[in-house]
Parts: C-alpha cells; structure tokens; sequence
C-alpha cells in the first residue's frame, strides 16, 4: 500500500487543482444500494457502505450503514420498479418510496408503495443517501 502526501495539486498547465475535502466527499453518495425483493428472497444486488438489508413488512425496508453516515440529516433518493418489460403492463406504473420513521446515523426505513396506497414487495429498490460531511 502506498500513501501520496502533496501540498499541491496541478494540472498539465500548472493551474491548481486543489479542492478542499469538504467539497469533494459533498458531491458523491455517503451510501447506496441496489435490491430485489421479489416476495420470497430479498438480495442487494450491488452496494456501497450498506451491509445489510432487513425486511420489516410489505414493501418495508431497513437498510443498515456500514459505516455511520455521522449525521442525522442526510438526503435519500430512491425509486422502484417491477421490471416489466412490456409497456402495456400497468402494475409498473405509479410507485413510489417514501421514508418511514426519523433519520438516524446508522440506518434508513423506507416504504415501497403503490397507487392504492399499499405497501409492495418490489422487484428492484435502488437507495442512494447523500450527506455532507
């Protein structure tokens, strides 16, 4: 393993590059994950700073951070889909995610709903949390 240890950075031209540490952790995902719930298995597919997933009911999800995010107030994006390839399937449309609960450094609930307002056991979940650091 090797360790850099500049003071400054350049480009080709010799213009600095330098960045603080705040600004570049503040535009990439503290976390996210990929997921299938298809009603029998529940798998994360692909994943960064997310160990596990935790089925709490239909169409609930607890996704535990790896490491802390820090901070109790960070922003999730998410979305579902059941993976219809036929744009005349209807089941596909009108989903949406919501938080459930209050924030918390260490995980996120989410709740995977329908038109009707019911929970649902979709067939991908992707979440995707941003924190500044």
């Amino acid at each position: 393993m090797s360790i850099l240890n500049v003071d400054t950075l350049q480009n080709r031209a010799g213009i600095s590059t330098a960045v603080s540490l705040s600004d570049l952790y503040g535009g990439v995902a503290a976390a996210w994950v990929v997921f299938s719930t298809n009603n029998t298995n529940n798998c994360i597919n692909e994943s960064f700073n997310v160990i596990t997933l935790v089925d709490e009911g239909s169409g609930l999800f607890r996704a535990i951070f790896e490491r802390s995010i820090g901070i109790k107030q960070y922003v999730c994006l998410a979305s579902s889909a059941n993976g219809a390839t036929d744009s005349s399937n209807t089941t596909g449309h009108l989903r949406y995610c919501m938080q459930q609960g209050v924030f918390t450094p260490g995980d996120f609930r989410i709740h995977v709903r329908n038109r009707g307002n019911t929970g649902i056991d979709d067939n991908y979940v992707t979440m995707m949390f941003f924190a500044k650091t």
